[in-house]
């Protein structure tokens, strides 16, 4: 009987050890879309088209409102437009992901994650061809 118990033992013991459970996450890609630049995916197309506000507030500065920043996208699906999207970027606030979703395909999804920089000084201004979009790309 004891050699039955602790066969029973050794059997559940690796059994219960051998099950994994992790989860695996979908891979993520990030990719920087420089302002007037093309980004291609399959027949979609993101155009960054232009930064039309910034106000975030410089971190030099201790600001009330953190500011926003508002960028111009627009998404070609086989070369025709198919939407003309403002993406508000305001720190310090979770946006909602549809409003961040730049376009939902066949299971690809891209995301506006970042306008970058960030304005890091008040009497420093960014110039226009300094922008850059941060994109997330999930398959």
């Amino acid at each position: 009987m004891k050699l039955y118990l602790i066969a029973l033992f050794v059997f559940l013991s690796g059994h219960l050890v051998a099950q994994d459970s992790t989860t695996v996450e979908v891979p993520k890609i990030v990719a920087k879309l420089p302002l007037g630049k093309t980004y291609t995916l399959d027949q979609v197309e993101l155009v960054f088209v232009d930064v039309l506000s910034d106000s975030r507030c410089p971190k030099d500065v201790s600001c009330v409102w953190a500011g926003q920043a508002v960028a111009l996208v627009e998404v070609y699906k086989d070369q025709v437009l198919i939407e003309r999207k403002e993406v508000v970027f305001e720190p310090g606030k979770n946006t909602n992901l549809n409003l961040k979703t730049l376009c939902a395909y066949k299971g690809l999804r891209v995301l506006a994650n970042n306008l970058l920089p960030y304005p890091e000084q008040s009497q420093e201004k960014i110039k226009k061809e300094a922008y850059c979009l941060q994109l997330e790309i999930s398959y």
